[in-house]
């Protein structure tokens, strides 16, 4: 079988990219591989699903610009036969607060954010408490709040994608690539489980935590590696007045979720690979003293359930790597390692690496900083501040 654009991976990037070809109706036939259309273990209906616009580079601002805008309209324009593909967005805004006793980062990142559009409010200690006065602001230096910034319902969004996407003409297949072969100056086919070879004119690898693994099948060095974490939601007995999706520079996140509040706190000592248990005791003695010390009303909680969930971390600098195999096999692309970020910024870059696919070059934003050749030449990009 031989097509013209081979997807590895159907999850929500995967499907943004598909989505997203499809649209432009130039990209001839279009395959998505994905093992597991159940979702069970993929990272974005586990994840928190915050849309932020709140980085210290111009490239993720972007992205996440991108995804804000395409998320607010998606229950309409994502519509198929009439079907309203609701993801639940809820605007309720994010609020990053500098409580590590230095806050000189934040400032830097709040001008590069305003820089680029964002519509962000510095906060000092005292703006802080008579805006949100259940939260505890002793140890905050300052905070920045983007009041327009949102969450909604990744699960809904990643089954969106995909069902667009197939109304556009898509394939999506149930397979999983066992090797992925090439000449030196290209990607040639795919060999799946089932035992079909597929060749394509152009292949992208979007298969977020297992990436690393499946680049290695064409000798391509990819640095992304699955990163477990546990995430929480609990209910709180008092009355708290509306939040937003609050973030610290001391790791703890976490944001109201219906009755309650869905988040947590990463514990570091966890190393790289897949492991869906979680510590028991991680809840009690590190995430709950954490959020009692934030929100004093905290320390009244019901713990209703924990799960493990896996970030598609980008070991180089956790930042996406987007874009083509340059220097490598150039019929060869990717869109993974986006270290948490990946809900947010899959509207953009499914929007961004179709447009160079098909055309050569972004037109839309320019993320050419977010390629492979940082991780080739090993040049990392990072985020400065909160990650």
């Amino acid at each position: 079988m031989s097509i013209d654009i081979l997807i590895i991976g159907g999850g929500l990037i995967g499907s943004s990219v598909a989505y997203h070809l499809a649209k432009s109706g130039k990209a001839g036939e279009i395959v998505v591989l994905e093992p597991d259309p159940t979702y069970e273990f993929a990272t974005t209906p586990k994840g928190s699903g915050g849309v932020r616009r709140l980085f210290s580079r111009p490239e993720n601002v972007a992205l996440g610009s991108y995804g804000l805008e395409f998320y607010s309209t998606f229950k309409e324009t994502m519509a198929v036969d009439g079907e309203p593909a609701d993801i639940s967005f809820k605007p309720q805004g994010y609020l990053f607060l500098s409580d590590r006793g230095d806050s000189s980062q934040m400032r830097s990142n709040y001008e590069t954010q305003t820089a680029n559009g964002v519509g962000a409010e510095l906060l000092e200690q005292g703006d802080l408490k008579k805006r949100f006065p259940s939260v505890n602001f002793d140890d905050v230096e300052i905070g920045v709040l983007t009041p327009d910034d949102a969450w909604i319902d990744p699960h809904a969004a990643m089954m969106g994608f995909r069902r667009m996407a197939r109304h556009l003409g898509v394939d999506y297949r149930k397979d999983r690539v066992v090797d992925w072969q090439g000449d030196g100056a290209a990607a040639r086919h795919v060999i799946l489980e089932s035992g079909q070879i597929i060749s394509a004119k152009t292949f992208v690898l979007a298969a977020g935590a297992w990436s690393g693994e499946i680049a290695a099948m064409l000798d391509w060095d990819v640095p992304i590696r699955p990163m477990s974490r546990q995430t929480h939601y609990f209910l709180c007995m008092a009355e708290i007045e509306p939040l937003p999706f609050l973030k610290c520079e001391t790791d703890l996140a976490f944001r109201p979720e219906g009755a309650g509040f869905t988040g947590g706190k990463p514990d570091w000592s966890v190393g790289p690979g897949f492991n869906w248990n979680y510590a028991p005791d991680w809840f009690e003695n590190e995430v709950w003293p954490a959020l009692a010390h934030r929100v004093p009303a905290l320390e009244e909680i019901r713990l209703e359930r924990t799960w493990a969930c896996h970030y598609e971390r980008n070991e180089l600098d956790k930042n996406a790597i987007i874009g083509r195999w340059d220097g490598g096999m150039e019929n060869v692309y990717i869109a993974s390692g986006f270290s948490g970020h990946g809900i947010m910024q899959a509207p953009g870059a499914g929007c961004a690496l179709s447009e160079l696919i098909l055309d050569g070059a972004y037109s839309t934003m320019d993320v050419t900083r977010l390629g492979y050749d940082r991780v080739a030449n090993n040049e990392p990009y990072p985020e400065l501040g909160i990650v």
